[in-house]
C-alpha cells in the first residue's frame, strides 16, 4: 500500500497512490495536523487495513491535478546512521546523527543551501532508505526490527563537507530543508525483502549513487538496534539507513536532484543557492 500526503487546493490530505491516481483516506484518518494522522493512521493500520484495501477502486484524482507533500511532514525524530554501501566497504564503528522537523521537504521542492560567510563549504545529496517507524520501539533486535518498522520512503541526507573542527559539518548538515522525504510511504509487506532494494539518484540528469541495501557495512537490524539502546524511537520518527561513498557530487545553484528506491518511486528536487545577506 502507497500512502501519500497530497494537495489538491483545499489543504493537505492524506490519500492511497494507485494506477490511476491519489484515492482520499479523509473518512479513514484522524488527527489535528498532517503528522497527527499519520501516526493514528499507523497506530491503527492493522485494524482498518481490510476496510482500506476497498479503496483503491474508489474515485481518484489524476496524479497531475495534485501536489505531494512530504509524507512524513514533521517527525519527532530524524536519525541519519554512518552505514556505508558497497562492495567490500569497510566496517567501521556505527554512528547516529539527529535532524530537525524543519530539514523535511517533499517532492519537487528546493533545497536551500545554507549560507557559511568567511568559509568554504560544500553541501552533497546523500540518498538513503528512510524507514518509518511505529512506536514505542526500545531495544529492537534482528528478531524484533521489522515489526517496528511501518513503511519507507525516499530520503536524501544533504551533507557538509568542509571544516570538520568541533563537528561542524554535521552541524551545517542539520539546516532546514537539507532533509527531503517522499514521494510517499510504502507499507513493509508490499516491499518484501528491503535488502533487495536497490537505491539510486541522478544529478542534473547523470546517474549518481546506486547501491542495494545488500551492501551495507551494518545490517537495518544491526542500525536499530543501536538506535534503540540509546533512545525510543516513537510512530512516526524516521530513520535514514546511511548511504554510499560513491556518485557522490557537491551541489550547485540550479541543479536538478533524483532519488529512485525500487518498488517506492522517484522523487525530485531542485537547489537553491542561500540569499545573500543585506549590506
Amino acid at each position: 500500500m502507497k500512502l501519500v500526503l497530497f494537495d489538491a487546493g483545499a489543504g493537505p490530505s492524506w490519500g492511497l497512490l494507485t494506477e490511476r491516481g491519489v484515492v482520499s483516506l479523509a473518512d479513514s484518518v484522524i488527527g489535528d495536523s498532517p503528522q497527527a494522522a499519520l501516526e493514528h493512521l499507523i497506530d491503527t493500520f492493522d485494524a482498518i487495513r481490510s476496510r482500506l484495501e476497498l479503496l483503491p477502486s474508489a474515485s481518484a484524482t489524476p496524479l497531475e491535478r495534485v501536489r505531494l507533500l512530504p509524507p512524513v511532514p514533521r517527525p519527532g525524530k530524524i536519525l541519519c546512521t554512518t552505514a556505508v554501501y558497497g562492495a567490500g566497504v569497510e566496517k567501521r564503528q556505527l554512528l547516529l546523527t539527529l535532524k530537525s522537523a524543519e530539514s523535511v521537504i517533499g517532492p519537487n521542492d528546493t533545497v536551500r543551501l545554507p549560507a557559511t560567510p568567511g568559509t568554504q563549504w560544500e553541501f552533497v545529496p546523500q540518498a538513503a532508505l528512510a524507514l518509518v517507524m511505529r512506536g514505542p520501539s526500545k531495544r529492537l533486535s534482528d528478531a524484533t526490527w521489522s515489526s517496528a518498522v511501518f513503511g519507507v520512503t525516499c530520503g536524501v541526507d544533504v551533507m557538509a563537507r568542509g571544516d570538520e573542527q568541533l563537528g561542524r559539518d554535521f552541524w551545517l548538515a542539520k539546516s532546514d530543508t537539507l532533509n527531503p522525504l517522499g514521494p510517499c510511504i510504502v507499507t513493509l509487506d508490499e516491499l518484501g525483502d528491503l535488502e533487495a532494494l536497490r537505491v539510486r539518484s541522478w544529478q542534473n540528469g547523470e546517474p549518481a549513487q546506486s547501491f542495494t541495501i545488500a551492501q551495507a557495512s551494518h545490517s537495518i537490524a544491526e542500525q536499530l538496534e543501536l538506535a534503540t539502546t540509546i533512545m525510543t524511537l516513537h510512530t512516526g520518527d524516521v530513520v535514514l539507513c546511511g548511504t554510499s561513498p560513491e556518485g557522490q557530487r557537491p551541489l550547485r545553484e540550479g541543479d536538478r536532484v533524483e532519488v529512485e528506491i525500487d518498488g517506492v518511486g522517484r522523487m525530485s528536487l531542485s537547489v537553491a543557492a542561500p540569499v545573500a545577506a543585506a549590506a
